[in-house]
């Protein structure tokens, strides 16, 4: 199956509230490609939909689309550099460069910070050399902002079809049915 196809499909399943569908299939194809960031940033997306932080940033650490929320939350959950290295799954990170140069400073400042070492990127070296960017300040409400806890399970599933509940109450009744039958049938 090619990759725009396993990504439609899990944008389908996404749409259409599987979400651990979409995200076993974005596993999937991300352990087969682990240096797509396209693919990366699904996962994160399949993440958001359900608010968990933690996991859209450890996804999106290498994107631009990361958020300082998503950033902070993956940082609290591994707070150890070179754990955090570990769970991105990049593979051999001192010698593989993403492909994109905001990537590259990023993976290279987590590199160094888990390492103590510069990652041995030849045809990138400014990029293994430069510190991460900071992510861009969040803009402050000009009032405060009251907000409900937001909860942490995925959103209501699609209802069921129409013709499925029928067939569902079409054999409970037959099967209460030929219950009452065998009852009657042994006392009787």
């Amino acid at each position: 199956m090619s990759v725009e196809s396993t990504l439609a499909k899990a944008e389908t399943d996404l749409r259409e509230g599987r979400l651990g569908l979409a995200r076993r299939r974005l596993r999937g194809l991300l352990e087969s490609r682990p240096t797509d960031l396209t693919v990366r940033h699904r996962l994160a997306g399949s993440y958001r939909w359900i608010h968990c932080l933690d996991e859209s940033g450890r996804w999106n650490y290498l994107d631009e689309s990361l958020t300082a929320d998503e950033l902070a939350a993956f940082e609290r959950r591994f707070r150890d550099p070179a754990r955090r290295l570990a769970v991105l799954h990049w593979p051999d990170p001192e010698h593989t460069p993403p492909a994109t140069p905001l990537a590259r400073r990023r993976l290279a400042a987590l590199h160094r910070q888990a390492t103590g070492r510069q990652p041995d990127w030849p045809d990138h070296p400014d990029d293994a050399a430069t510190v991460a960017p900071p992510l861009p300040p969040r803009p402050m409400p000009r009032q405060p902002v009251h907000r409900a806890p937001v909860p942490r399970f995925a959103p209501r599933p699609p209802e069921m079809p129409m013709h499925v509940a029928a067939f569902r109450l079409t054999l409970f009744i037959a099967a209460g049915v030929a219950l009452i039958a065998l009852v009657q049938h042994q006392l009787g």
